[in-house]
């Protein structure tokens, strides 16, 4: 089913955020021009990737234009989604091209929801689309063409609990790149998981070339995407029978044999890696997530991005 879209009345200049020339510039793919009258820095910046493709979009000028789409309904299941495209973070990308999304301004209340506690957050997508008529932004005759699947944007405005977090778990204020879909709801575990409760002695989430790196453990290169230099983890089952105290298990979703114990982390300063890797929000642990792909798949973004399943009865909605 199509996502339903609406834009909102432009409050700042367009310019701001305008694409840059891909090719031959010196800023890297994706970087916005900031206009003259500007003279702040950015309050976030999130590095992407365009991927796929799409039959809008002309290969020999494989341009799209990707911006930011505040979600008002994705916690809402069964509810079509309503995206709200930000005013100026509008640029220009290119497949298999890496981006720097620079936001400038905070989102506005027309992009936020709030939750039963009164707190308010922001949940967005990364959209992409064909600006036929380069008005900078999404016109209502411009199909959304693709969309980060796999990440979604929260601006959490003030500290939020675990009720109120979109992630299910508790969420500091600021920005956060983190993976969808998101649990949207507390949750008290699966008791018939494995208790990650030894002292197995492998370091978990350090960069590794080879399994003897790990101790006990595994080099990790592959699980729910890449792993660019390796983290140590350990394989579930293990190799030993012996599940670090702490650690997080990872499953991956279309295949849960494939799962690893990973690093436990607060804050992204825990886990002692350069970017992509950070302290992932969904299940609070140490992933090469912080950055976000832009899928064309001529569908957008999926219509909600809570977890499948049945909303818990009598559970307020936001």
């Amino acid at each position: 089913m199509a996502l339903v879209t609406r834009g909102v009345p432009c409050v700042t200049r367009y310019l701001r955020g305008l694409a840059l020339v891909l090719a031959g510039t010196a800023l890297a793919c994706g970087d916005a021009l900031v206009d003259d009258l500007y003279s702040g820095t950015p309050r976030f910046t999130v590095p992407g990737t365009v991927a796929g493709a799409s039959e809008y979009v002309d290969t020999q000028n494989p341009e799209v234009s990707v911006a930011l789409f505040w979600s008002l309904r994705g916690m809402m299941p069964g509810e079509e989604d309503v995206l709200v495209e930000q005013p100026g973070t509008a640029f220009r990308g290119a497949y298999y091209r890496n981006f720097q999304m620079q936001i400038f301004d905070e989102p506005g209340p027309e992009h936020l929801v709030s939750r039963p506690s009164g707190a308010r957050v922001g949940v967005a997508w990364l959209g992409a689309y064909q600006d036929a008529n380069s008005n900078h932004r999404r016109d209502d005759s411009e199909p959304l063409i693709g969309g980060s699947l796999g990440r979604v944007l929260i601006r959490a405005m003030e500290p939020l609990s675990a009720e109120a977090s979109p992630t299910g778990a508790p969420l500091a204020e600021g920005w956060h790149i983190v993976s969808a879909p998101l649990a949207c709801r507390p949750s008290g575990g699966n008791p018939d998981e494995p208790v990650p409760d030894g002292e197995c002695g492998v370091p978990l989430g350090a960069a590794c070339r080879q399994d003897s790196d790990c101790g006990a453990g595994m080099c990790l290169r592959e699980l729910v995407g890449p792993w660019p230099g390796g983290a140590c983890a350990i394989p579930e089952p293990p190799k030993d029978g012996c599940r670090q105290r702490g650690s997080v298990l990872l499953r991956a979703p279309h295949d849960p044999t494939m799962a690893a114990w990973l690093k436990p982390c607060r804050v992204t300063e825990d886990c002692g890696r350069a970017a992509p890797y950070q302290c992932d929000q969904q299940l609070r642990m140490c992933r090469p997530t912080a950055n976000i792909t832009v899928e064309m798949n001529d569908q957008g973004p999926p219509r909600s991005y809570c977890e499948p399943g049945p909303q818990a009865p009598g559970e307020p909605q936001p």
